[in-house]
């Protein structure tokens, strides 16, 4: 039996656990024409892919997607950065970068990092005391994971508003958004702003490297091998995107659920020592990034269906940790879980570099929300999500706190 879903749809967008459930059991591999694009909403099937990168290109603006050496400058314009980023390369152009990135983030610059955190974390805390209602979005959820990556990039804190609208440019087309409009002019603004941000502080610390994620980068070695300017003001690009973006999203669906569901608040409440635990159920519960693009390289039949090469194939990384061959009672939120072998990280050569960062921001900042506001409360029980494709967005979260 085959069914067709707009997965574009309001109503999808707002809720899309049953639609991927019918997916997963009647037609796991969808061919979806509103999307134009294959649909996988197994696990099994999900890690499959991920782990196939000779099959299943994560190279959209290199050399499969006939779309991105179009005419339009916007396009070619929007595509010369995002064709250096990590997350779109494929081996073993990926492998070096990756190698190279990789010594930016170490487990001695994460702990050099959490008293940072932890005081933007009490500041923002401050403020939202003294306002007792806040949208959680704005006033926490964004500047967090903002603040934190443009220290760690050495950018001035002064500069992050600037960063944000640029950044939210950006946003709207990488997140896929369903709201019909063309986001490539607005992507394009957004990206050469970022760009041209980064070039000039790349060439003001090349003067002088320090340590921070620029200074690492401009002296990162690998068998050889170093970064390029372009590469690394692309990957600032992504480190700032990806650093706030997705975090951003961790924080305010987490609360959300968290908020919506006494249990498992009252559990955390008694045992804090479960916050890591937490933030591995509350991403895989609803995880920041939905779903990733990957490229057919070649003719293929995978699970029964015939995929062509060029084609689009997008592992719904959401529907696949809501799998019950994979995870028991999977629509429940477990603190507690264990396993939890989640995807909302990605998998493989493409496991998330920020994942130890963004999994220490989230564990600090519920134990301290928790514990200086224990009134926390929603104001608004039916918070609205932006309609995109590839991020799990808040538009606001109204929230009371005392």
């Amino acid at each position: 039996m085959r069914a067709e879903f707009d997965l574009k749809s309001p109503e999808v967008a707002r809720d899309p656990y049953p639609t991927f459930a019918w997916l997963r059991d009647h037609d796991p591999v969808h061919w979806s024409e509103s999307l134009g694009a294959w649909v996988v909403t197994r696990y099994a099937d999900a890690l499959e892919i991920w782990n196939r990168p000779d099959l299943f290109s994560s190279d959209r603006f290199r050399k499969v997607r006939a779309e991105f050496t179009s005419q339009r400058a916007d396009v070619r314009a929007v595509a010369a950065v995002l064709s250096e980023w990590l997350v779109f390369r494929d081996p073993p152009d990926h492998t070096r970068l990756r190698a190279l990135l990789q010594k930016t983030f170490t487990p001695r610059q994460l702990a050099n990092s959490r008293p940072r955190i932890q005081a933007a974390i009490d500041g923002l805390i401050e403020a939202a005391l003294a306002k007792r209602e806040i949208d959680f979005v704005a006033h926490f959820a964004f500047p967090l994971p903002a603040i934190v990556i443009a220290l760690l990039l050495g950018a001035p804190s002064d500069d992050i508003e600037l960063i944000k609208q640029w950044s939210d440019q950006l946003a709207a087309y990488l997140g896929g958004s369903l709201d019909g409009q063309d986001n490539f002019t607005r992507a394009r603004a957004g990206v050469e702003g970022l760009a041209d941000y980064f070039t000039r502080l790349l060439r003001e610390k090349s003067r002088s490297p320090g340590e921070d994620l620029i200074g690492l980068m401009l002296r990162a070695e690998h068998e050889g091998h170093t970064l390029g300017n372009d590469e690394i003001v692309a990957n600032c690009v992504l480190l700032l995107f990806a650093g706030h973006e997705t975090t951003t999203n961790l924080l305010a669906n987490g609360l959300f659920h968290l908020l919506r569901d006494p249990a498992a608040l009252a559990q955390l409440r008694a045992r804090p020592e479960l916050d890591a635990s937490a933030v591995e159920e509350l991403l895989r519960h609803e995880s920041p990034v939905p779903a990733t693009v990957k490229v057919a390289t070649r003719d293929l039949v995978f699970r029964g269906a015939a995929v062509r090469a060029g084609e689009m194939v997008l592992p719904f990384l959401s529907a696949a940790n809501r799998d019950p061959r994979q995870f028991s009672d999977p629509d429940r939120l477990d603190l507690a879980r264990s396993p939890n072998r989640h995807l909302a990280f990605g998998w493989g050569i493409h496991f998330c570099l920020g994942a130890p960062l963004a999994r220490l921001e989230a564990a600090l900042a519920f134990r301290s929300l928790l514990e200086r506001a224990p009134g926390l409360a929603l104001a608004d029980a039916q918070p609205r999500w932006r309609p995109w494709l590839f991020f799990r967005a808040l538009d606001e979260l109204r929230v009371r706190c005392e």
